[in-house]
């Protein structure tokens, strides 16, 4: 699974306009170069080349294994609705209380039932009263009928055929009573609802307090949440729902600490649930697809966990597939696309050379990894290098554009840096004058420049109209989550009272006032 994804990449990536956006991303200016400076081209002709640094590291945050939001859940949740008709005696729990399964709720209130069982007796005894007489009236009948004279035969035999009937229709509502008898008393008998699942009283709504005039039969009275383990809820759009399925191995990580993990098994991919959404995207790098501002749907899917040690309930986390990118080795390990080798046996890579065009750069191989299908670089390359993926098309000289932010750009592009700063001091803004793609996403983890939060558009042509995401570091965000559904342009960021929007959109900050 770990090839075709970076292979994919590296080929949107080397598209053109997609890699523009990629590379116009971040910042830090623009201006002359001097020997040996890192400088991108701004032909027609340059090829796109990035990081030994961060193809080396991925799945480190650098963006090349698609991340997936997600939210602690437990992986249980028991919601009781009230019966039709049916109103509360009394509740033994409150909100946040623990629950044993077993442990009584609540008990419905039975006076209406007790006299529903008690009228339901009597029409019981009534109707038996009923049969009895017609039945003696009926044999009463049959032996007056024996010595009546023949011109009142016809007569007893109508009175008999009444009484018969008078038999069958009591005999019909005994049986029905019976049957009501039954279930009243099975219902007095359940009136005590008790817990099916250890777990925690999330909420109780109480029936009375329903102002909305909604119809109050469809909602929880009260709501249980297993307790013990937990499990992930993600959600994956159409476009990308084919890159995860059942199975699947995933490995969770910590918005606060990128170096916290758990592991886990992909168990669920409902897409019987999907959701409509606008500018949706759910994944977090640039390898998600985005649909542009067109509308799209969102499906549910579930990872359940090896060991939930050390989350809380309602905990946002990232997710990303396993693909062994945990497994730290020493040196250079790179994809063995990267590479090509000759009859002779040697082997080059295609690489930015100091004069910041393409070369063929001779490499030496080391080990190779069967599993992630990697090849360790023993000689020819560094962690500063740049390299792209070997095309027929390529040939030595061609320029080549930096797919980061250490170049410079030789075309003197007029880059806006109002959108904000970074907390080492750069600036960032993804507005470009010359009419580059704004709608791309922004995303940082605290790797490279200093922002340890994360920004991230996903789709519109208005900066960030998508979400704005914080956890908590000094990079001018408030503390916190702080996001926005639909808001059309961000214009102030302050760490006391949250955003400021301009149009007034709701916001919420976990740490704001």
């Amino acid at each position: 699974m770990k090839k075709p994804i970076a292979v994919l990449l590296v080929l949107v990536l080397a598209g053109g306009a997609s890699a523009g956006v990629y590379y116009h991303w971040f910042y830090k200016g623009a201006g002359s170069s001097t020997s040996g400076e890192r400088v991108s081209s701004d032909s027609e002709n340059a090829v796109y080349v990035d990081s030994v640094s961060v193809l080396a590291g991925l799945g480190s945050g650098n963006g090349l294994i698609q991340r997936y939001a997600g939210v602690i859940e437990p992986q249980q949740t028991w919601e009781v609705k009230l019966e039709n008709d049916r109103t509360v005696k009394e509740c033994y729990v409150k909100e946040g209380d623990e629950v044993k399964e077993g442990q009584k709720l609540f008990i419905y209130d039975t006076t209406d039932d007790e006299d529903k069982l008690a009228q339901a007796q009597i029409d019981l005894e009534r109707c038996q009263n009923e049969i009895d007489t017609s039945t003696a009236r009926k044999a009463q009948l049959e032996k007056e009928k024996k010595s009546a004279s023949a011109d009142d035969q016809l007569t007893y035999t109508t009175q008999i055929l009444t009484e018969e009937n008078t038999i069958k229709k009591s005999q019909y509502e005994y049986k029905s009573k019976e049957l009501e008898i039954e279930q009243l008393k099975t219902t007095i008998a359940n009136a005590v609802i008790s817990s099916e699942l250890a777990g925690v009283v999330k909420s109780i709504n109480d029936p009375g307090s329903n102002s909305n005039n909604s119809d109050s039969s469809d909602s929880a009275y009260i709501t249980v949440l297993e307790v013990g383990d937990y499990r992930v809820k993600g959600t994956v759009n159409e476009q990308n729902k084919d890159q995860i399925y059942d199975g699947m191995e995933m490995i969770v990580h910590s918005r606060v600490d990128e170096s916290v993990t758990w592991h886990g098994t992909i168990s669920e991919i409902n897409l019987d649930k999907g959701e409509s959404n606008t500018n949706s995207n759910s994944g977090f790098y640039s390898g998600s697809s985005s649909d542009n501002g067109t509308s799209s749907t969102n499906y549910p899917f579930y990872v359940t966990l090896d060991s939930s040690d050390g989350l809380l309930l309602g905990q946002h986390v990232y997710m990303e597939p396993n693909q062994g990118q945990e497994d730290k080795k020493e040196g250079i390990w790179l994809d063995d696309y990267y590479f090509v080798t000759k009859e002779d046996g040697t082997s080059y890579a295609w690489a930015a050379s100091a004069n910041n065009t393409l070369e063929k750069r001779p490499v030496t191989l080391g080990e190779y990894d069967q599993e992630m299908m990697t090849y360790q670089v023993t000689d020819g390359l560094t962690e500063e290098d740049y390299i792209t993926y070997p095309a027929e098309e390529l040939t030595e000289g061609l320029p080549v554009i930096y797919n980061d932010t250490s170049a410079a750009s030789s075309s003197g592009l007029d880059i806006s840096m109002d959108g904000g700063e970074y907390s080492d001091g750069a600036s960032y803004d993804d507005t470009f004058t010359d009419g580059a793609a704004e709608d791309g996403m922004v995303y940082d983890d605290g790797s490279m420049d200093g922002l340890d939060g994360e920004v991230y558009d996903d789709g519109g042509m208005d900066g960030l109209d998508g979400e704005v995401y914080d956890d908590g570091g000094a990079d001018g965000l408030a503390d916190g989550d702080v996001y926005d559904a639909d808001a059309d342009v961000i214009n102030g960021l302050d760490e006391d009272s949250g955003v400021t929007l301009e149009d007034g959109e709701e916001v919420y900050d976990a740490d704001a006032e």
